[in-house]
C-alpha cells in the first residue's frame, strides 16, 4: 500500500497512507522495504466523503500515536474527562465559588466554558464583575511599577544598573 512516513517510534509509526493519500494511520511493525506493517492500530479517513478535516484527522492519529509510544503522554479524551469531573465537583461543593474560581484563576474563554456545559449567562455576569485584586502590579498588565520598571518599552536591567 502506498504511504508517506510522518514519525516512527519503537514497533509504532504515524502514516499518510491510501492511493487517495486520505487516511493517517498508526501502524506496528512497519517494514520500509516491503512497504507493509503487521497491523494497523487505528485509521482516521478525512476528505470529502469523511466527516472529519484533514487536520482533525492527524490530532486523533497522533493523540494515539502519542498514547503508544510516549509514558508521559495522556490522551485528549482521558484530559477532558478529568477536567469535566473536576468541574463538576467544584460546583457541587459551591457554585458561586466554582464560577468564581473558573473566571478568576482558570480564565476560561468562552469556547472553553461552553465546551465544560456551564451556565453561559452566569459565566459571563461572574467574569464581568469587578473584584478587588490583590496582585502586586506588573508590565504584564501595562503597570510598569516600581516591581519590574525595566519591562517597560525602551527600558531595559542596564539602564538601572
Amino acid at each position: 500500500m502506498k504511504y508517506t512516513l510522518i514519525e516512527e517510534k519503537g514497533q509504532y509509526a504515524l502514516i499518510l497512507r491510501g492511493e487517495g493519500m486520505t487516511q493517517y494511520a498508526v501502524v506496528s511493525g512497519l517494514d520500509k522495504k516491503t512497504g507493509s506493517w503487521d497491523w494497523t492500530c487505528c485509521y482516521y479517513d478525512f476528505g470529502k466523503f469523511s466527516g472529519l478535516t484533514k487536520a482533525d484527522a492527524l490530532f486523533n492519529a497522533l493523540d494515539y500515536y502519542l498514547m503508544r509510544t510516549s509514558e508521559k503522554h495522556i490522551p485528549w479524551v482521558r484530559i477532558s474527562e478529568i477536567t469535566t469531573l473536576l468541574k463538576d465537583g467544584l460546583i457541587e461543593d459551591g457554585e458561586e465559588e466554582a464560577y468564581r474560581y473558573m473566571a478568576d484563576a482558570v480564565e476560561l474563554s468562552d469556547a472553553e466554558a461552553e465546551y465544560f456545559g456551564l451556565d453561559m449567562e452566569r459565566y459571563r455576569a461572574t467574569t464581568g464583575e469587578d473584584t478587588d485584586s490583590d496582585t502586586i502590579p506588573s508590565s504584564t498588565g501595562g503597570d510598569y511599577s516600581p516591581a519590574n520598571p525595566w519591562d517597560a518599552p525602551g527600558m531595559s536591567v542596564s539602564d538601572f544598573v
